[in-house]
């Protein structure tokens, strides 16, 4: 019988789905009478299917979990963020990050299992670390990093217990590691990026329309991609012929339906396309920003030259094949930059005509902000800005319609004038209702007393931002302004300092009651109004409607008509509450098309004046008739009665559908005409009817007979 002295190997077979266990260390003692949480976390989004093995480790940690409790009921949550979750987000922006800070602060959670430390933070300034540390401490909760491969024989488990402070400070140094391993690689990333555009390399920048990358990415150069190439030829010189007025420029691209056609697929193969700009599926490109087109002109990679560092003037020219003539390019950018490629200042500027005037103090309007315009269709973005005019401030409503650059004014509300209406509305509610302030405060107690738990994470974290502030500042009154530490330090300052100011704007958003004392300065306003109303300030007044409003909401239903609808805490108003604002001016029509003056012409002078609106519904009686002055046309038929020459059909018909505003053309016209005498331009613009009554009991019994009638339905059913 043969024998060796090689040592023999044995072979345990098991299946594929059978692995050893990982945790042979003596498994560590926890609080069995709370729940253990598993948090799973992966950086790279599509990393759930990329790297697979990593989340399926990270999940396995359930099993261990299980482990812990030994012969007892385990407890065992997982807290599953996915993939593409970035670890260095603050605790509020992770959903499941701040499920589990509220259930370790509810009590519930004992343990917190990790992969890694890195799962919990990458966190560079180490305040949502010690927003957390200080939690755990307080709760008395560990944090436990099993081993979590067969291949890592020389580790052993890891238990953070933070009232240990040489756990605390061994738990604080993985954090250091963690964000030190991230700053490192991007650092020497775009170290190696850099080096590569320092050569004339293309580094993976946006390129303006008409340049493209071709071959492998070590080895990409810039061309021309021909085919918006001679686009960008024709772009610059009609911005020449229109003297560079981009602004002209711009509204002649709105009208068009595409600037750049589709690029075939044979061509996406060969080239990348890295522009940014928008696609219209199945009809081309356009740029959305009426900046965009400046920017493209501007852009001296047209000429082939190549600016390495953005931040720094060194270029190398004729570094790629040139789109446009040198003179071209040169006459463009002085005219649109105000200066040329040497740095010499030109008069001809055509730079921005208008420059917005930035304020000192925010503007003295209770919804600025705030209010939101509904767009006309759900392709459209509208938006709200606050514009003075005559020392008068108003609510300027804009539109952009879909693909185009291009933003319209919309419409314009006189600003004092429709705050006024709403805190008329609020002060009717409060006389009409004894009972509704002290709803009031019991509803923002109970908010006070829910958002300890359901917002803790981010009053923690801004006491955590202020401490690392005061630490910062100490700092740096020890440290000389020529120091380097110095900047590092003012750097450091600038960064939590917009982490707080994000914070707060969350907290504000949220509409956390910030104290008992708001509650109480609440109360006191509701219960006497016309007498506390006149001592507030200006953010005295928006915090109290912030608190008391959920939405504020106008929509343009016609020239004339508005649409206001408040959405109240519901202690103030159990239903949406909506008025339907008269404008004494009305909204922009602009000018009469050709269309229309053929319509004129066909029916002024002897059709029906009810059929001419219909004909022409955004135009009033009194402006057709004085188009038919210029054109010198007389109604042939006597005069209607009752004609409102001021009224346009849509006022009354707003959706043109036959279906009158108020129920049918008598109480329509007659609404009307009482808004129209109850308005005027300069002194009073503004004009509200309300749907809904003002007495609660009023709108309880609507609500009640709503539901009612949802339970007959139901029942029917």
């Amino acid at each position: 019988m043969a024998t060796t002295s090689q040592p023999v190997r044995a072979f345990r077979l098991r299946s594929a789905d059978s692995r050893p266990t990982t945790y042979t260390d003596i498994l560590p003692d926890i609080d069995k009478k709370r729940a253990t949480a598993i948090l799973v976390r992966q950086s790279k989004t599509g990393a759930d299917t990329a790297q697979a093995e990593s989340r399926e480790t990270q999940l396995g940690l359930q099993d261990y979990g299980r482990l812990l409790y030994g012969d007892e009921k385990p407890d065992v949550r997982l807290y599953d963020e996915g993939a593409g979750v970035s670890g260095q987000k603050r605790i509020d922006q992770r959903n499941e990050l701040d499920r589990l800070f509220q259930d370790m602060h509810k009590g519930i959670v004992g343990t917190v299992v990790l992969a890694r430390e890195d799962r919990l933070f990458r966190n560079k300034h180490m305040d949502q670390v010690g927003a957390f540390t200080r939690l755990a401490e307080e709760r008395r909760i560990k944090v436990i990093v099993p081993p979590i491969s067969s291949a890592a024989t020389n580790e052993r488990t890891r238990v953070y217990d933070f009232t240990s402070y040489r756990d605390l400070c061994a738990f604080q140094d993985k954090m250091r590691e963690a964000y030190g391993y991230i700053e490192g690689h991007v650092k020497h990333m775009l170290q190696c990026k850099q080096n590569k555009a320092d050569k004339g390399g293309y580094d993976g920048r946006l390129l303006p329309p008409g340049l493209a990358a071709r071959g492998k990415k070590q080895d990409q150069t810039i061309v021309i991609y021909e085919p918006w190439a001679k686009e960008v030829r024709k772009l610059a010189l009609r911005a020449q012929a229109l003297d560079w007025n981009i602004g002209r420029l711009n509204r002649e691209i709105d009208r068009m339906a595409y600037l750049f056609p589709e690029i075939p697929a044979e061509n996406r193969e060969k080239y990348m396309i890295k522009t940014a700009i928008h696609h219209i599926p199945g009809v081309g490109y356009k740029p959305r920003s009426d900046q965009t087109v400046r920017d493209w002109l501007t852009n001296e990679m047209l000429i082939g030259w190549w600016q390495p560092d953005e931040d720094k003037p060194d270029v190398i020219i004729d570094n790629h094949p040139a789109i446009l003539n040198y003179n071209l390019f040169a006459e463009g950018y002085a005219r649109l930059k105000g200066y040329t490629l040497e740095g010499e200042p030109v008069d001809n500027y055509r730079g921005k005509t208008r420059i917005q005037e930035t304020r000192e103090a925010p503007p003295d309007l209770l919804f600025h902000g705030r209010l939101i315009l509904t767009p006309p269709s759900p392709e459209e973005i509208t938006f709200i800005s606050v514009y003075e005019q005559l020392s008068k401030l108003n609510y300027l409503g804009y539109r952009k319609p879909p693909n185009c650059m291009t933003r319209y004014r919309w419409c314009c509300i006189p600003g004092s004038e429709f705050d006024a209406i709403v805190i008329e509305r609020l002060l009717a509610l409060e006389q009409a209702d004894i009972e509704l302030k002290d709803r009031v405060r019991t509803a923002l107690e109970q908010v006070y007393d829910q958002q300890a738990e359901d917002f803790v994470s981010i009053p923690r974290q801004i006491e955590g931002i202020q401490a690392q502030l005061v630490e910062n500042a100490k700092k740096r009154l020890r440290t000389s302004a020529d120091d380097p530490l110095y900047a590092m330090l003012e750097e450091e300052q600038r960064d939590l300092v917009e982490r707080q100011q994000s914070l707060e704007a969350k907290k504000e958003k949220l509409g956390m009651v910030d104290s008992p004392e708001e509650i109480d300065q609440l109360h006191s306003l509701l219960g006497n109004f016309e007498a506390v109303w006149p001592t507030f300030d200006l953010d005295q007044r928006q915090r109290a409607f912030s608190l008391l409003t959920n939405r504020i909401e106008v929509e343009v239903v016609s020239p004339h008509w508005l649409r206001l609808s408040i959405d109240w805490l519901d202690a103030v108003c159990p239903r949406v509450d909506i008025a339907y604002i008269w404008k004494a001016s009305p909204g922009r029509s602009g000018k009469f098309s050709d269309d229309e003056k053929d319509i004129i012409r066909q029916h002024y002078p002897r059709t029906h004046y009810m059929e001419i609106l219909k004909l022409l519904p955004n135009r009033t009686w009194q402006s057709i008739q004085g188009q038919t002055s210029l054109i010198g046309m007389k109604r042939e038929i006597p005069a209607e009665p009752g004609i409102c020459v001021g009224v346009s059909y849509k006022d009354m018909v707003p959706k043109l559908d036959g279906q009158f505003l108020f129920g049918d053309y008598e109480t329509t016209l007659g609404y009307i005409k009482k808004a129209n005498s109850s308005t005027a331009k300069s002194e009073v613009p503004l004009y509200a009817i309300w749907i809904l009554s003002e007495n609660v009991e009023d709108l309880i019994a609507l609500v009640e007979r709503d539901l009612h009638k949802d339970t007959c339905l139901s029942q029917a059913s």
